[in-house]
């Protein structure tokens, strides 16, 4: 079902759900994705304003055409699907996978439209999209998080492999921009990372309760650049000298590149 070791760990989260919406995964052949009828077979969720959620085509025949994504869904539990995609089909399989956190999300995107004044968007929705766009989960310590804070990198993925290799370090990818990314890795590929301690079981709800109590996400610092390519394992050459690629493995004074959706 997938090419490579590596994109096999990069995919781990959505493995079952990969397995039971598109059996033919390996042969990246768009048109065979998965129908909103298919895809409405698994999802048995209703939003944070009790609408049932349902996946609906994103074509001429869109109903409530005046409202925004996040104002559908959370006003009528319809979440607008383009079919022949690979963005909006890791974002169904995003919303199978994680729905109360995603509704959350929904939630809180509902509630800064009702508050804006103008047409900007306010700086937690934007935080909110870039999570739900290129978040990804790290279960670490304090010490784990320091060094990814400090882009201590090579510390990170090199004195800290086993752990990375035996979960003592364990990461789950959240948004749906970062698994079609997975489908083409290239260096400069960067997660936004949330580090959570301890380890978690039931990450959905995790997400949820504490986006909804305004525990996570309180600031654009929550999240920090991590280069995805140099977790143990998700790329086929990590001799040491590949963390030296400063150009990838940027210092704490330098901006990561390609951080955008």
């Amino acid at each position: 079902m997938f090419k490579t070791e590596s994109e096999q760990l990069m995919y781990g989260p959505l493995k079952t759900l990969i397995k039971s919406s598109y059996p033919d995964f390996l042969t990246r052949n768009l048109s065979n994705l998965p129908s909103v009828n298919k895809l409405n077979n698994l999802l048995k969720q209703t939003n944070l304003n009790n609408k049932p959620l349902k996946f609906i085509n994103q074509d001429e025949n869109l109903l409530f055409p005046e409202l925004g994504y996040e104002e559908r869904v959370y006003n009528h539990g319809l979440i607008a699907h383009r079919h022949t995609n690979w963005h909006d089909f890791f974002n169904a399989l995003a919303w199978l996978k994680f729905p109360k956190a995603k509704s959350a999300i929904n939630a809180k995107h509902f509630q800064e439209i009702k508050r804006q004044t103008s047409n900007l968007r306010s700086k937690k929705r934007d935080l909110l999209t870039l999570f739900d766009e290129c978040g990804v989960i790290v279960f670490a310590n304090e010490n784990i998080k320091n060094l990814i804070q400090q882009h201590q990198w090579k510390e990170l993925f090199i004195n800290h492999r086993n752990s990375w290799l035996k979960g003592k370090i364990k990461v789950v990818t959240f948004g749906h921009a970062m698994y079609e990314k997975y489908l083409n890795p290239y260096i400069g590929m960067t997660a936004k990372a949330l580090v959570i301690n301890p380890i978690i079981t039931n990450v959905d709800q995790y997400l949820a309760s504490n986006l909804l109590n305004d525990v996570l996400l309180l600031c654009s610092k929550d999240l920090l650049p991590l280069p995805v390519l140099g977790i143990p394992g998700w790329y086929k050459s990590q001799k040491n000298n590949f963390y030296s690629n400063s150009n990838y493995f940027r210092g704490p004074n330098n901006k990561v590149v390609n951080t955008t959706m």
